[in-house]
């Protein structure tokens, strides 16, 4: 059985930002071990949704739980049938503790635990919480056992001397058009943190250009009669493929944004080229870890031609075709059953924490991620269509384009829709929170593949928007915006899309569509 996890939920009347820890109590004999909870932060002024994961080895017919929860000044026990949510008070209406009811039977695999926990307006000394939870299988085993600490964070002692230079230049250089913020994840650390999720290996430009003179790749020349509009919105150009085009993803602690912005991008292009009749999320996973070919190697980075050549059939050593595939367990807006769902956790990326539930990389419940092995047969519970690895495949037949520059890539998201790209990515850009993304200090980190989905401009400034792979809490919902019409950071160097014309099947169903 696969479920959400449950909840942990802080609110309080005056703000203080919190600290959460967790870990799993339970010993050998316990039959769920609870093995991610997030996030790793809260504020008392704002719901924090906390989500991890457990798993079960039997099935579990009911259960009794023994929650306790003690400050500096008290402990407050609740225990009861694990079938049936209790609410117990805090002394002097402080706040209150809640187990929320479970639904069983629970099926032995992935189930759920759920605690809410209110603090009122309290002394720092009565932020440090520390609370257990234990549950007792009706048939005497043990169920599961989990913590979990409060206290109140030291973020601003805690920033590393370089990062707060680092700040501070940003905030007070000339002209910025961003802000930037330091969070929990990154706050500790040097500027360069994020170096690991920049996957894209090799000059990007270099490589697209030699597979020009091969033939599998075509550049879209750039025609001089063209109206270019101002600004253009490719989910409100497209709106029967808006769903897709805004669906914001998440890499996880893994490198390969190669092959994250060749899905989203291609899903896209693949909608709006079918007029929405094949409107599927093509899977990460089956692309990160089958399509690397010769140039790319899963977490650990590749090329932003890739995932195309995987998709295209006249690729000679390519055209196998991508699966459908959503995100981690079903959690993006295309819910569960598709073929082959990325299988690594998410993860709260680079810039202010916010309202982002999830664990920071390198976390217990976001490991920096090796490569596991490709899928070669669906999820367990993907469902028809999409349970036959074979049939799922969707590729297209026709050319693969690219274009440069600041004209030639707005033609090319106007005839087809979003495009893949690769720019360098400097260390500033970790504490990215909203604006107009320009570099202003810090070292370059690396590549990073993401997808230009339109343009526009703010107070003069002319701006390229960019969907990231690092959920949509990042940025502005998942968004950047980035200086257009001076290449910065090289965006402007090559992108990478299939061909407007080309036409689009899925194996199993023995024909391209034709709009």
């Amino acid at each position: 059985m696969k479920t959400a996890l449950g909840a942990l939920l802080f609110s309080a009347a005056s703000a203080a930002e919190l600290k959460l820890t967790w870990s799993d109590c339970g010993d050998s004999s316990t039959h769920l071990k609870i093995t991610g909870f997030t996030p790793a932060t809260a504020s008392t002024d704002a719901t924090t949704h906390m989500v991890g994961t457990g798993t079960v080895d039997e099935d579990v017919t009911g259960a009794t739980f023994d929650l306790e929860l003690k400050t500096a000044v008290s402990t407050v026990s609740c225990k009861g049938d694990a079938g049936v949510s209790k609410t117990c008070d805090l002394p002097l209406g402080t706040g209150s503790v809640t187990f929320n009811a479970l639904t069983f039977p629970i099926n032995k695999g992935t189930t759920t635990v759920a605690v809410d926990l209110k603090l009122g307006s309290l002394p720092s000394i009565l932020l440090n919480t520390a609370t257990k939870v234990a549950a007792t299988a009706a048939n005497g085993h043990k169920f599961f056992c989990v913590e979990i600490k409060t206290a109140p964070a030291t973020e601003a002692n805690e920033v590393h001397p370089d990062r707060v230079a680092m700040l501070e230049e940003i905030k007070n250089a000339p002209g910025v058009l961003w802000k930037a913020k330091a969070h929990p994840r990154w706050a500790s650390q040097a500027p360069g943190a994020a170096k690991s999720l920049c996957g894209v290996i090799g000059d990007t430009q270099a490589h697209i250009n030699d597979l020009i003179k091969t033939g599998e790749i075509e550049e879209l020349l750039t025609a001089a009669n063209m109206d270019i509009p101002d600004s253009f919105d490719s989910a409100t150009n497209w709106p029967h493929c808006a769903q897709i085009i805004d669906d914001i993803r998440d890499q996880s602690g893994c490198g390969c944004c190669w092959a994250f912005g060749g899905a989203e991008a291609a899903s896209d292009r693949m909608c709006i080229a079918t007029n929405a009749t094949i409107m599927v999320p093509l899977s990460a996973q089956d692309i990160c870890f089958n399509a690397g070919g010769f140039v790319s190697r899963g977490c650990s980075g590749g090329q932003i031609s890739s995932p195309w050549s995987y998709m295209n059939k006249k690729v000679f050593f390519g055209g196998k075709g991508a699966v459908s595939g959503g995100q981690y367990q079903g959690s993006g807006p295309f819910g569960k059953g598709f073929c082959s769902d990325f299988s690594l956790p998410h993860c709260h990326h680079h810039g202010p924490k916010g309202k982002d539930p999830y664990p920071a990389e390198n976390t217990p419940g976001c490991p920096l991620a090796k490569s596991p092995a490709g899928p070669k047969a669906c999820d367990s519970d993907a469902v028809a269509p999409h349970n036959d690895f074979a049939k799922d495949k969707y590729s297209y037949t026709g050319s693969t384009i690219t274009a440069k520059g600041e004209t030639g890539i707005q033609q090319a998201i106007m005839a087809g829709g979003p495009v893949e790209v690769a720019f360098n990515v400097y260390a500033d850009f970790e504490n990215y929170a909203s604006g107009i993304y320009h570099h202003v200090s810090g070292a370059m980190m690396g590549g990073h593949a993401v997808k230009i989905t339109g343009w526009g401009v703010e107070s003069g400034s002319k701006y390229w928007k960019v969907a990231n792979s690092w959920n949509p809490y990042w940025g502005e919902k998942g968004y950047f915006r980035i200086l257009r019409g001076n290449n910065e950071g090289t965006i402007e160097n090559q992108v990478i899309g299939s061909s407007p014309t080309a036409k689009w099947s899925r194996a199993g169903d023995a024909k391209e569509v034709v709009v």
